[in-house]
């Protein structure tokens, strides 16, 4: 950052919270240390991309023009608008300075200069009338009209430098943030398919004391976890307190004119919710690889003397054939959570949470604070047997009514099915694989993982670019589920064999999984999405608590 004019009686001195203690000292020393010029992990100043959309301003102002909705937020022009989100800088006062001096700040690198805002705090200015006609049109409050954006041609007084400069930064985007112009390509449209199993998770989220009540959005097939993944930006406040923006990175994906960030904009980003619009789909896009059902969290860990404090990202991908998600150069440059990328393409849809899971772990089985659930298909393979033993290889493998609809065949018929047997010795060689990686990575050990009963099939009809190897789930798969707590899990009704006592035979074992790891599982019917190649957590997504106060 440029300096204030200077002469050579005095230095200008413009600080900013690079201790993290949520304030600015302009009398001390103690933003002046570690931090001040180069910053780490630990310390120097940060601050916040300003990307919400206070007011529904862009959505309404955009409506008919899906690429220009997603280009609009709250930092996309000079006005402030949401000035909690500000970073605090402040200039040292300066006192010996004659009554005609005047002084000016400016960011030096170009690009940098086109990615961040800077603004003063002084009395309210006046708004022109051209600017009080949009507000009035969109039944808007006048912005913070405290802050005024300083660009290369504010001046600042004698006078109000010896008082020193009250200042705030923000930024127009994120880590990676591109600086163009993204041309407006037509309007999309929305899908709006029942969702059968809605009830059943409502009562469950109800039941696990969630107040907040579930919002039903639109999306392709109804699989609104692929739209979207959530985020979140922080920077420490005053009091120890934190500020957060909620942050949605949308999936690059366009199916015919459903464009995935443009529905996004339209359906989620709202005052006090942010969204990337760096990571975009050229053109056409089903990849199933950049959806975000195919991105998950390992939970914070340290291991090998690398410290991911925010945990680390996992995402299904094929290196060896040049197959990796369009978000990840993006994902890449936070440096926080270095993603880490596993083999997902003998999927059929190519999604990590088809066969992996990372929880809190209330359990004495592991040390850690989370632990992994991790499918299992040859330990399913044995339920099965078991159910043949005792007399049920005639019964169907799977019980729902069918009607008309669907037809299945019995125990006896796929497990004497020697290609079937053979598929799943296949998927746990690949899960196996990725629980090498995992523990090479991490650390885990057997102790940190929860084994869950899912089979696999392959598929009649294969995506092409997916290789030879595709594989979907028999029975609606138990770990592709929704998380409501600590305690509370909702998985997909299994429909599979029901024994002598009158037990789902699936469903039992899930239980007792998912019981391992300190949870309780309320099952909903999702068949129907089931037969769509997604479950409960491709058709779910949640906005997660964001962190209380700072540590003391």
């Amino acid at each position: 950052m440029g300096a204030l004019a200077q002469a050579a009686t005095f230095k200008a001195d413009i600080r900013a919270d690079s201790n993290r203690d949520g304030k600015v000292d302009t009398e001390g020393l103690s933003d002046l240390g570690k931090g001040k010029e180069t910053g780490s992990e630990e310390v120097g100043a940060l601050f916040l991309p300003n990307i919400g959309d206070t007011s529904d301003r862009c959505r309404e102002l955009h409506e008919a023009q899906p690429a220009a909705l997603v280009k609009c937020n709250d930092a996309s022009d000079d006005i402030q608008r949401a000035s909690k989100y500000l970073a605090p800088l402040r200039t040292v006062p300066i006192s010996s300075l004659g009554s005609s001096a005047v002084g000016r700040i400016s960011v030096s690198d170009p690009l940098a200069r086109k990615c961040v805002r800077i603004f003063h705090r002084s009395a309210a200015p006046e708004f022109s009338q051209e600017q009080k006609d949009v507000f009035a049109i969109f039944s808007e409050e006048e912005p913070d009209n405290e802050w005024t954006i300083v660009d290369e041609k504010t001046t600042f007084s004698a006078t109000e430098l010896a008082q020193g400069l009250q200042l705030g930064i923000d930024a127009r985007g994120p880590r990676g943030h591109l600086v163009a112009e993204i041309d407006d390509d037509g309007n999309s449209k929305t899908d709006k398919k029942t969702k059968t199993h809605f009830a059943g998770i409502e009562a469950s989220a109800k039941k696990a004391g969630i107040e907040e009540p579930v919002q039903q959005t639109s999306a392709p097939n109804g699989f609104i976890q692929d739209l979207f993944e959530t985020m979140q930006a922080s920077i420490p406040g005053p009091e120890g307190t934190v500020i957060s923006l909620p942050i949605i990175l949308p999936a690059p994906m366009a199916h015919g004119l459903y464009h995935v960030p443009q529905a996004v904009a339209r359906q989620i980003r709202s005052t006090g919710v942010g969204m990337v619009t760096d990571v975009q789909p050229q053109g056409s896009n089903e990849e199933t690889l950049d959806a975000m059902g195919n991105l998950e969290t390992i939970p914070p860990y340290e291991f090998n003397g690398k410290n991911f404090s925010a945990g680390r990202i996992v995402m299904g991908a094929n290196q060896t054939a040049g197959r990796v998600p369009l978000s990840l150069p993006f994902l890449q440059a936070q440096e926080m959570q270095d993603p880490l990328l596993i083999d997902t393409t003998w999927l059929e849809v190519q999604h990590v949470d088809e066969f992996l899971q990372f929880l809190p772990a209330k359990t004495s089985q592991t040390s850690r604070k989370w632990c992994v659930m991790v499918s299992d298909p040859l330990a399913t393979l044995e339920i099965l047997r078991g159910a043949q033993a005792e007399g049920h290889g005639n019964d169907t493998y799977i019980t729902r009514p069918a009607g008309n609809k669907y037809t299945f065949n019995t125990v006896d018929n796929i497990l004497g099915d020697g290609s079937f047997a053979k598929t799943n010795e296949e998927c746990a060689r690949r899960i196996q694989g990725v629980l090498d990686v995992l523990k090479a990575e991490t650390g885990i050990t057997e102790d940190d993982i929860f084994r869950v009963p899912v089979l696999y099939d392959r598929p009649k009809l294969k995506f092409p670019s997916n290789g030879d190897f595709q594989v979907r789930a028999v029975y609606p798969n138990a770990i592709n589920g929704l998380v409501l707590n600590d305690w509370l899990y909702v998985a997909p009704k299994q429909w599979a064999v029901v024994n002598a006592t009158g037990t789902d035979v699936m469903q039992y074992a899930v239980e007792m999984a998912y019981g391992k790891a300190g949870y309780k599982v309320d099952f909903v019917d999702d068949w129907e999405l089931h037969m769509r190649m997604g479950d409960i957590h491709c058709a779910t997504n949640v906005f997660r608590e964001l962190p209380g106060p700072m540590p003391a």
